[in-house]
């Protein structure tokens, strides 16, 4: 649990500079390997796509 909550921490910083400073950021993305980053990064993309359209959608109506 507390290696996934590193990945999150490292890609929300690299996403939106959230989790402290360049250095420490550098040391969480080599403490982490490149699959769990890339996969982290790519279910965060997912769910902020999926909830800017339910967004959208709701806004419009339908």
């Amino acid at each position: 649990m507390n290696k996934l909550l590193r990945t999150v921490r490292a890609v929300l910083w690299s996403f939106i500079g959230l989790g402290g400073r360049r250095s420490e950021a550098e040391k969480r993305t080599d403490q982490v390997g490149f699959l769990p980053l890339v996969l982290v990064a790519f279910v965060i993309v997912l769910l902020l796509v999926v909830g800017l359209v339910a967004l959208a959608r709701y806004a419009a109506g339908s």
